[in-house]
């Protein structure tokens, strides 16, 4: 049976990544239900932890899991890593003595809780309340007024903090922010018009230049080589790249002029991008760079499985360019007048139907757990559905790997 596994950041409210919550789903077209909830959370814990490592997938970061009423009286947390685990109590799971004692044995074990899409109505005297260190808040089933009461009754200052669910724009954030609440889960920080009017620094300009020439068709070798010299930071990355077990040379690269020897133009404009993606992205949310990652690699190798391998490193520059919005706090529009890129990823990145455009919206829906568009858009690709939770998890390796 395929597993499906998506991580979903969670931030504090300097928007530095606290934890992923993990997903699962039985199925492409499934929903998380009662019925397959068990299995849903035995899946996540065995295949995600086990076989992909709790190392790999949390980074030393928390990971919240939902449990079952059934899952929560047998014990089953006690297979997380309490140090790094937080159990989410289902919003359909009713408190009884028996479950608020099973809850009890695993926080004198060290075991956080979260509880999930909490309301405040009809829910005043929860026994839960006094068990779980966070409550989640989804602000679409939520108005303001709700949400103000909730944090209200649940103050920053206290025991128990507050998660705002679902944060999509930046007026949400700025909100629940304001109203004191302490994490935030949601793709606000993917979208360009939280940021998309500020200006440029001086020092992404040039870096922006950089990533201009490595892009242009008619650059030639002795061009890039002059690029990639004129910034110390951009050769020093880029010669730690090659000289990296990814590429098992034999003898040391100690120049540039030996690494584009060695690997060719399309390789070389690939690492550079990736060097001058991260010079972009200091200043920026690490969790956002891993996605630019996780969605270049992602890109990179749909486009080896979908028959276009001669195009890998295209899919791996589309994948890597399509958080530059937030990056450089423009519009993808105006950032991509800028750079001489094929028009075929510009058309993609602007959210124009091509090939492209197909494989980002593969990644992004895999990223999101929007597992009903996947079948569709991996059969668009010609790609077997059953292979991309594999491309998916080796993404996630890669990514966080070159970390």
């Amino acid at each position: 049976m395929n597993v499906f596994i998506a991580r979903q950041p969670i931030f504090d409210t300097n928007k530095v990544v606290y934890g992923y919550e993990l997903l699962h789903r039985s199925g492409w077209e499934n929903v998380y239900s009662a019925a397959d909830g068990d299995k849903a959370t035995l899946a996540v814990i065995g295949n995600a932890l086990l076989i992909v490592g709790s190392r790999q997938i949390s980074q030393g970061r928390r990971i919240f899991v939902n449990f079952t009423r059934t899952l929560l009286l047998e014990g089953t947390a006690t297979y997380l890593p309490k140090e790094i685990s937080v159990v989410e109590i289902l919003e359909n799971v009713k408190p009884d003595d028996e479950l608020i004692e099973a809850i009890n044995a695993l926080r004198s074990q060290g075991y956080m809780f979260a509880l999930d899409d909490f309301v405040l109505r009809g829910n005043e005297y929860n026994p839960f309340l006094d068990l779980v260190d966070i409550i989640k808040v989804d602000l679409r089933q939520t108005d303001e007024k709700e949400r103000k009461a909730i944090a209200r009754r649940f103050p920053g200052s206290g025991k128990v903090k507050l998660l705002a669910e679902k944060t999509e724009t930046r007026e949400e954030f700025d909100s629940a922010l304001k109203m004191g609440y302490s994490f935030f889960q949601g793709y606000f920080f993917c979208k360009p018009e939280m940021i998309a009017r500020r200006d440029i620094p001086g020092h992404k300009t040039h870096y922006l230049r950089i990533l201009k020439e490595v892009s242009s068709d008619n650059a030639n070798l002795m061009a890039i080589k002059k690029t990639i010299e004129q910034d110390a930071s951009i050769a020093y990355k880029l010669l730690q790249y090659v000289n990296s077990a990814f590429f098992g040379l034999r003898s040391e690269v100690s120049s540039i002029m030996h690494a584009l020897g060695l690997l060719g133009e399309e390789e070389i404009r690939k690492w550079v991008a990736l060097a001058v993606i991260m010079e972009l992205g200091s200043d920026k949310p690490q969790e956002l760079l891993r996605i630019s990652l996780l969605r270049a690699r992602f890109s990179e190798n749909l486009a080896s499985k979908s028959g276009h391998a001669r195009q890998k490193s295209e899919f791996f520059f589309m994948g890597l360019l399509s958080c530059m919005d937030v990056l450089l706090g423009r519009p993808m529009k105006e950032i991509m007048e800028d750079l001489p890129i094929q028009s075929s990823i510009k058309e993609a990145l602007l959210g124009k139907a091509n090939l492209f455009k197909t494989v980002l919206d593969l990644a992004v829906s895999y990223e999101k757990a929007n597992w009903t568009d996947i079948p569709s858009l991996a059969s668009q690709l010609g790609v077997d559905q059953s292979e991309v939770p594999e491309i998916y998890s080796d993404s996630i390796e890669w990514a966080d790997r070159m970390f």
